[in-house]
C-alpha cells in the first residue's frame, strides 16, 4: 500500500527585541503559511514558551502537538516541538533527547557546542488502522560547534536505528534547521547510515544555486539551504518547495519554511532497512 503526506521544517525565531517584525505581528503571518500550506506534519525548531503557548491554543484542533524544552525550565528556554495533523494519524509514542555525550539527560550539552541541542520525536499510526506507520524526528543543530553538528546528527540517526531495532523498523523522516549547508561536510556522517535521502536531491542544479533558506529578513533565493527534510528507510522525495511568503511587506521568520511532499509503500516490519 502507498502513502502520501506532506511535510514541513520551520525556524520559527525566537522572540527578539532587535528583529524588524515583532512576535505579535509574525505569530499571524506564521499561521498564515501553516494555513496555505495545510502540512500533514510540521517540525519546529526555536519556538519558546510563550510561542508555543500561542500556537498550541490556535492549533488546539488540527494539529497534536509535542517538543519538550531544552533548558529544563519553566520559564526559559526553547522547542524543537512536532505539529501532528489529527486528522490523518495518531500519536503512539513520543520522546526528546538531547544532542549530547548525555542524551537522556535534559538540558545537558557536549562537544563544542554553543547550546543545548534536543530532538523530539513521534511515532504515528494511520487514523484508519491504529497500524505503525512513520516516525518524524525533529531537531536544531548547533550554530557554532562543527564536531557538536556531527555528533547530534550521527546521535539521530543512530536513534532512529536503535528505535527500528527494539520498536520494530518504520519508515523515518527528519526534520530540522541543521545550521550548515550542504558542502559542509557534515553530511559525510550519512556514509555510514543506509537509504538517507534529501528533500533537495530533487533540485536541478540551478535549482540549489537559488536554495537559501535562512535570509535574516531580508528575503532573497540565492545561496544554499541549511534547513532540511531527510528521509530514511523507503521515504521518497515527490516534490519540495522553499516557501518565500512575504507578507504584510514582512517575513514571518528569518528563515524559510521547507515544504515536501513525500511517499512510501508499507513493508513487512520484520525487515530493517535502516
Amino acid at each position: 500500500m502507498k502513502h502520501g503526506i506532506t511535510v514541513m521544517t520551520f525556524n520559527l525565531r525566537v522572540i527578539a527585541a532587535k528583529d524588524p517584525f515583532d512576535w505579535e505581528q509574525r505569530k499571524y503571518w506564521i499561521a498564515a503559511v501553516i494555513d496555505d500550506c495545510k502540512p500533514d506534519l510540521i517540525g519546529t525548531q526555536e519556538a519558546t514558551i510563550p510561542m508555543l503557548g500561542w500556537l498550541k491554543e490556535r492549533y488546539e484542533g488540527e494539529y497534536d502537538i509535542y517538543g519538550e524544552n531544552r533548558n529544563n525550565s519553566l520559564e526559559v528556554g526553547e522547542f524543537c516541538a512536532v505539529f501532528v495533523k489529527k486528522a490523518k494519524f495518531s500519536v503512539i509514542r513520543k520522546q526528546s533527547f538531547m544532542l549530547s555525550e548525555t542524551p537522556e539527560v535534559i538540558g545537558s550539552k557536549s562537544w563544542d557546542s554553543a547550546c543545548e541541542r534536543i530532538c523530539s520525536w513521534v511515532e504515528l499510526a494511520g487514523k484508519e488502522d491504529g497500524k505503525p506507520m512513520l516516525r518524524l524526528f525533529n531537531t536544531h543543530l548547533d550554530h557554532k560547534g562543527t564536531v557538536a553538528r556531527q555528533e547530534g546528527l550521527k546521535l539521530v540517526l543512530d536513534k532512529i536505528r536503535d528505535v527500528n531495532q527494539s520498536g520494530g523498523p518504520l519508515p523515518s523522516l527528519v526534520a530540522g534547521d541543521f545550521n550548515a549547508k550542504p558542502d559542509s561536510g557534515l553530511f559525510d556522517v550519512l556514509k555510514d547510515y543506509e537509504s538517507v535521502a534529501s528533500c533537495y536531491d530533487l533540485f536541478t542544479e540551478e535549482e540549489k544555486l537559488h536554495s537559501r533558506t535562512f535570509h535574516d529578513y531580508n528575503g532573497g533565493s540565492e545561496g544554499s539551504p541549511i534547513d532540511y527534510i531527510l528521509g530514511c528507510a523507503g521515504i521518497r522525495f515527490v516534490s519540495t518547495a522553499i516557501r518565500r511568503d512575504r507578507i504584510e511587506d514582512g517575513y514571518p521568520s528569518d528563515h524559510y519554511p521547507v515544504l515536501s511532499s513525500v511517499s512510501w509503500e508499507s513493508y513487512d516490519r520484520e525487515d530493517d532497512t535502516m
